[in-house]
């Protein structure tokens, strides 16, 4: 089963619904969150990708040299539709994972609402951060994803300021 790449501040999406953000000082400091990203279906949703079980990977961006990312969650804000399972996990390229485990995209509501991640994210080289779909083997494709939207936050620590 292939995995589709997408890189999120490339990518095009009809709805126009692609957000990248660091988020203000007053956001930062209510929310306990840096970062702020919006990934709408369409991005998702590729008429050539027709593979029941195909991934779908979509590259958030790299972290700093020296990092930490201590919080994490993903909001589905709006359910995603199609025609099987289709789940959601947060993670590195080399753990997508590493943060949130694949939890299913199809129930709206909060994934990880704690913030903590489940395993310790951090780095004294650059990562690149990913969220990972994953279609049903048997019944589902990413050409079959019709709808939803997926807001993912991060606290992204930049360990060289802190010195």
């Amino acid at each position: 089963m292939p995995d589709q790449a997408v890189t999120l501040a490339t990518a095009s999406s009809a709805t126009r619904n692609i957000k990248i953000e660091q988020l203000s000082a007053e956001q930062m400091a209510h929310t306990g969150y840096t970062h702020y990203f919006r990934i709408p279906f369409d991005i998702l949703n590729n008429a050539s990708w027709t593979a029941q079980g195909d991934t779908v990977t979509v590259t958030l961006g790299t972290t700093p040299a020296r990092y930490i990312v201590d919080r994490c969650a993903i909001d589905i804000s709006t359910v995603f539709a199609n025609t099987g399972t289709l789940t959601v996990s947060l993670g590195t390229s080399a753990n997508t994972a590493l943060l949130i485990a694949a939890t299913s995209a199809k129930t709206a509501g909060i994934i990880n609402s704690s913030g903590t991640p489940a395993n310790a994210c951090n780095g004294t080289s650059a990562g690149t951060l990913q969220v990972r779909f994953t279609t049903q083997a048997s019944t589902g494709a990413p050409a079959d994803i019709t709808g939803g939207v997926a807001d993912v936050f991060l606290r992204i620590i930049d360990v060289t300021d802190l010195s």
